[in-house]
């Protein structure tokens, strides 16, 4: 099994803190763009998220109580134009009725509510718990499936078995909270050049053929 201290050390030689990664000012806004950034780039959710802000729905009772119509124009560049805006607005509601609640919570009760909502799948309830709730979650997101992959340790494809996989080793590491955002930082930059390299390295084969 991977020694996760140990890759944290090596990618943080490697491309130096990244801080609290994930994009965003305030908790409601990063849960908002954990939802737009789904199967889509961050440049279009960002800009998804400068059209909220600029309409003023980036707060949980506006956006809940918004003409759908609305908000399907304003997050279109995200793509997904009939689920997202449902999506954005389901997770309104919740933050809305739950979200103080939701503060009390313990990780398992609070990561069952959110993969209750519409839209919120595995690794979605797992960014929304660490940089909302601050809460220890593990990202398992392609970056990291990657970065394993190029390591040796083999990782399974789907998420659960994914999360199953790690969790003795994160067990070990013993990172705090703000270890595991900086660490999903640099998995994400490590997991680009991953790409990058992989991609190269194809392209290099094709031309020798």
């Amino acid at each position: 099994m991977i020694d996760l201290r140990a890759l944290q050390r090596g990618l943080l030689a490697e491309h130096g803190p990244q801080g609290w990664w994930w994009p965003g000012e305030e908790r409601f806004e990063i849960a908002v763009g954990a939802v737009l950034v789904q199967r889509s780039r961050w440049e279009q959710a960002d800009l998804s998220v400068i059209a909220l802000r600029a309409a003023g729905l980036l707060e949980p009772g506006a956006l809940a109580d918004a003409d759908e119509e609305l908000v399907r124009e304003l997050v279109r560049g995200s793509g997904f134009p009939t689920s997202k805006p449902r999506r954005l607005q389901a997770l309104a509601r919740w933050v809305e009725q739950r979200g103080e609640a939701a503060l009390a919570m313990d990780d398992a009760a609070l990561r069952a509510e959110l993969l209750a909502v519409e839209g919120i799948g595995e690794e979605t309830a797992d960014v929304i718990g660490l940089y909302c709730f601050e809460r220890p979650a593990f990202v398992c997101d392609e970056y990291a499936r990657r970065v394993l992959r190029e390591r040796g340790p083999e990782v399974p494809g789907s998420y659960p078995a994914f999360r199953r996989k790690i969790a003795p080793a994160l067990a070990r590491a013993d990172f705090t909270v703000a270890e595991l955002a900086e660490l999903h930082g640099l998995l994400v930059e490590e997991g680009k050049r991953t790409s990058r390299r992989q991609t190269a390295m194809r392209r290099a084969r094709s031309r020798t053929r």
